[in-house]
């Protein structure tokens, strides 16, 4: 490859070292005057010298992974490109857009893929580069004091490393290594290949990297960002039994779980209790209000336009004046009548929530997340608006899905980074 530089004043260069220039051709040099060589020493001519050889950088790359496992018990946030073993994980490539006029639950609903704002998507990850791959975009992590997390790694060598080794603070986080990765050419899926634990509370962001050592050169091959956990909010959340008509609703499965562990996501510590007694409502006057029918001509218990079924359970929980000590608690009314599942009083700025029998286990957390911002990922007036039923969010509809492989329900636990920040405005 032929290099011309032509330059009109002077060129100057300055090293403290030496100055080496190698070349497998000529080296001339042209001149209007005069070319002057000056040493302190004595100028040295002889035998042409072979260039050093060329250091070769670590070719692999190591995306880090939530194992199959995971149930949302701390935070896990990454640019999703179908490569984990996770049921739902759809490449963010070709689910992140808007939907059209009509609404996403809508048969007739059309979905419109938009890469402006799956590219903006993207900037929610710091990125660097690796050598024949491209960007490596880093997932964000939430880990709380005493928390533990298993991650499986999704692999590509182009050529075998000398060595690989994990760069960490010690004093924060402890690393065990549960499988050697793979360093064989070609692609691989490890599971379960590091576990992390949090020993303590950190105020900057903090990284846990993959180094791989190639004829004595180091290389970033991997990187997961832990995000600071000295923002944890405390909340507090009463689960009310609600008896109507002489039937009484209750917890159900696994939903405080899934609750609790959606707030650690979110760096919130959810207090996070059962009513020891219930709240009683029902007869004619309270029906005629509640009571109404869906296209089937199934009576339901729904919203009222004189006043908001939310409203009035409340009034019948705080006429016992005992109960003013949660005035300041979400309250989440199970009821065992009607056959929606269950509806947040408002998006934000709510405190109340009712659910009903028929619910699935994740739909209390999935309603009291709507009464403390959080919109449907599938709804326009979201900060990103994802594909129905594409994802594992909390805030989507895959529970109504099941899996192609294991003929399973389909789970929904998980939350993002943008969603953190708006459950939890101290992060």
């Amino acid at each position: 490859m032929s290099r011309i530089r032509i330059v009109g004043g002077t060129i100057t260069k300055t090293t403290g070292g030496d100055y080496n220039i190698y070349s497998d051709g000529n080296i001339v040099y042209n001149s209007g005057t005069a070319v002057a060589e000056t040493s302190d020493t004595s100028i040295v001519y002889g035998e042409p010298k072979d260039a050093p050889e060329k250091k070769i950088v670590s070719k692999i790359k190591v995306e880090f992974r939530p194992n199959l496992g995971w149930e949302g018990e701390f935070g896990f946030d990454w640019a999703r490109t179908g490569d984990s073993q996770m049921p739902v994980d759809v490449p963010y490539s070709s689910i992140i857009g808007k939907y059209g006029s009509v609404y996403a639950t809508d048969s007739k609903a059309v979905f419109t893929f938009d890469n402006a704002l799956y590219q903006k998507k993207l900037l929610e990850y710091e990125s660097f580069l690796l050598v024949d791959f491209g960007k490596y975009y880093v997932p964000n992590m939430t880990l709380m004091i005493g928390e533990t997390a298993i991650l499986d790694a999704s692999i590509e060598v182009l050529e075998k490393p000398d060595s690989m080794r994990y760069k960490y603070d010690e004093s924060i986080f402890e690393v065990l290594i549960l499988e050697k990765l793979s360093n064989k050419e070609g692609k691989h899926y490890n599971d379960k290949v590091i576990q992390i634990k949090c020993l303590k509370e950190f105020s900057a962001k903090q990284k846990i990297e993959l180094i791989a050592t190639k004829d004595k050169i180091n290389t970033r091959i991997g990187q997961i960002n832990l995000l600071p956990n000295n923002v944890v909010k405390e909340l507090d959340v009463l689960f009310i039994p609600v008896k109507h008509n002489g039937t009484t609703g209750a917890v159900k499965g696994n939903e405080m779980k899934i609750l609790s562990n959606a707030f650690k996501q979110a760096y919130i510590k959810g207090n996070i209790q059962q009513y020891t007694s219930y709240v009683e409502v029902g007869g004619w006057w309270f029906d005629l209000f509640f009571t109404t029918k869906d296209k089937k001509g199934n009576k339901i218990l729904d919203r009222s336009d004189v006043r908001s079924l939310h409203s009035a359970l409340d009034s019948a929980f705080f006429d016992d004046d005992a109960n003013e000590i949660y005035k300041d608690h979400y309250r989440l009314y199970m009821m065992s009548n009607g056959t929606i599942n269950g509806e947040a009083e408002a998006i934000g700025n709510a405190k109340t929530v009712v659910v009903f029998q028929g619910r699935n286990d994740s739909t209390a957390p999935h309603e009291l997340m709507h009464a403390m911002g959080l919109y449907h990922t599938f709804d326009n007036d979201g900060k990103f608006t994802y594909k129905l039923h594409k994802t594992d969010n909390i805030m989507d509809y895959t529970h109504q899905t099941k899996n192609s492989k294991t003929g399973k329900q389909n789970e929904r636990f998980s939350t993002n980074k943008w969603q953190w920040k708006i459950l939890n405005k101290k992060m």
